[in-house]
């Protein structure tokens, strides 16, 4: 659930602990994506993808598998585009999601799901909060929405993608106790991917902030 938990740290690493640095666009990348969905589209569950692995286009990359729990649900709404990169890039997004949701709440920082799809900044960062919650003995559940998702290509080996995160239906776990505390926001998220050796999509800059105005109220 790469969410609230997930956006306090990631608010004072990939953002550098700024109040304003969410606000500056990465390099290249048009805040106006013309592949942003329509407002409408996420209403109905014909706009949202509950995401399991066998969903996802196949491509014929020998990729790893990634076990989620099943109290742990991640929807992410679909994007208008027919484009085939386009929609690889999206895809292998949300299969970076879900290497970091399997690596907190497996208990494992080495799954090899996470070096797949995460590299250079993100994956230190990340692995820097999958320690984190392991080390205070936590981990997560619930069903996290993934919504006003945009992506633009920079090149052909390189794009920005952005999705607004709802964490209202989620919660922490105390693994010692057992007790849950429910979760409760909405957060931004810009990432840029980039084209690996393997054909690989993956992201290597996340930034975070909670929202402004840019995922509607």
């Amino acid at each position: 659930m790469i969410a609230a938990v997930l956006a306090t740290g990631l608010l004072a690493t990939a953002c550098g602990g700024s109040d304003d640095s969410s606000d500056d666009a990465l390099p290249g990348v048009d805040a106006g994506s013309s592949a942003s969905p329509d407002p409408t589209e996420g209403e109905g569950d014909e706009a949202e993808d509950e995401t399991g692995e066998d969903e996802l286009p196949e491509d014929g990359i020998d990729r790893p598998e990634i076990n989620l729990p099943d109290e742990v649900n991640n929807v992410f709404e679909e994007v208008d585009t027919d484009d085939p990169v386009e929609l690889a890039v999206l895809a292998d997004q949300e299969r970076g999601v879900n290497a970091v949701d399997e690596a907190v709440t497996s208990g494992d920082a080495t799954v090899p799901s996470l070096r797949f799809y995460l590299a250079e900044s993100a994956l230190r960062e990340s692995a820097d909060y999958i320690v984190g919650m392991h080390d205070n003995n936590q981990s997560f559940g619930g069903t996290t929405r993934y919504f006003n998702r945009t992506v633009e290509m920079q090149s052909d080996t390189a794009a920005v993608t952005t999705y607004c995160v709802d964490a209202s239906e989620a919660y922490l776990v105390h693994l010692d106790s057992g007790e849950q505390d429910p979760e409760s926001g909405t957060y931004y998220y810009m990432l840029r991917q980039e084209l690996a050796d393997n054909e690989v999509w993956q992201t290597v800059v996340i930034e975070t902030s909670e929202v402004g105005d840019r995922c509607g109220s």
